[in-house]
């Protein structure tokens, strides 16, 4: 994978870490003095104040997404190979032609957004598979017209954030299905939902496919049991889209990606240890449809 993906001692990623706590803590600060001096902007009626303050704002928040963007892209290039080696083969990080973002290919139902960005791409081989792996981020835009001012400016907010994976099973199936959480998207498909008889299954999931019978033969009890458990361990909402191809579409919307620090306390052996629980769920999954 060459010098770019060299591994990370437990030294170096635990540095790593300490400096992008203390990015974020300064970023924080500054966010927050920005906040208070916009305010008191808007309290005087000075206008000058209130923009100075926004720009404090932006620059706090930019230092802390700086801060974590950073930190984030050396786990993944300094941790991610020796944890990606041990489940997969032939692997591949960033490859020039991933696959995974075709969004007409799943029929897996997501908020409505203008913009689809993926990055951390991953692809290998497992079992004889191939595999790829991403975080996904859909954005929301809109033109929103200030009133303080009367200028129009973009107004850009993050719906979703997850762990998206594909898996070509090598093999055709009868029909498509696409499994997905119960929650607010349930009334857009109201009255297409099918039930497979398990009660567990059926509060925790929708069920569509494009034949209910064929369907509910594909989802065994053993496969509705591995995916149940699945669901338990991903940290997030799990979603996924088999289709007729094989192609096995797997998503869990957890508000961060693969290799992300999210908890700015974890020691770099917890970091490691939430790492390989994140990638075996997905092998899991995988391996519930490789069942015979």
């Amino acid at each position: 994978m060459g010098d770019e993906n060299r591994k990370m001692t437990d030294a170096e990623l635990s540095r790593a870490l300490g400096k992008s706590s203390g990015g974020r803590m300064a970023g924080k600060l500054l966010a927050a003095l920005g906040f208070v001096v916009a305010v008191a902007g808007v309290l005087l009626g000075n206008f000058v104040v209130m923009i100075f303050g926004g720009v404090v704002l932006a620059l706090g928040q930019m230092l802390q997404g700086k801060a974590r963007d950073q930190v984030n892209r050396q786990t993944f290039e300094g941790v991610a190979p020796d944890i990606l080696g041990a489940m997969f083969q032939d692997i591949n990080q960033n490859p020039p032609d991933p696959k995974l973002l075709y969004q007409g290919d799943t029929n897996i139902p997501v908020p409505t957004h203008d913009y689809c960005h993926g990055s951390g791409y991953i692809r290998g081989t497992y079992q004889g598979k191939t595999v790829e792996l991403c975080t996904v981020k859909l954005v929301d835009s809109q033109e929103i017209q200030r009133e303080e001012t009367g200028l129009w400016e973009k107004n850009e907010r993050e719906v979703y954030r997850g762990q998206w994976m594909l898996c070509e099973l090598g093999q055709s199936f009868p029909t498509w299905l696409t499994i997905w959480p119960r929650g607010a998207l349930d009334k857009v498909f109201s009255g297409r939902g099918i039930k497979t008889g398990n009660a567990d299954f059926d509060k925790r999931f929708n069920l569509t496919s494009g034949e209910e019978t064929t369907a509910l033969l594909l989802l065994t009890p053993a496969r509705m049991e591995r995916i149940l458990a699945v669901s338990e361990a991903a940290g997030g909402k799990l979603a996924l889209n088999l289709n007729t191809d094989g192609k096995l579409y797997i998503a869990v919307h957890s508000g961060h990606g693969f290799f992300d620090t999210v908890k700015g306390k974890e020691a770099p052996a917890e970091l490691r240890a939430r790492f390989a629980r994140e990638i075996k769920w997905f092998t899991d999954t995988i391996d519930a449809f490789l069942l015979n």
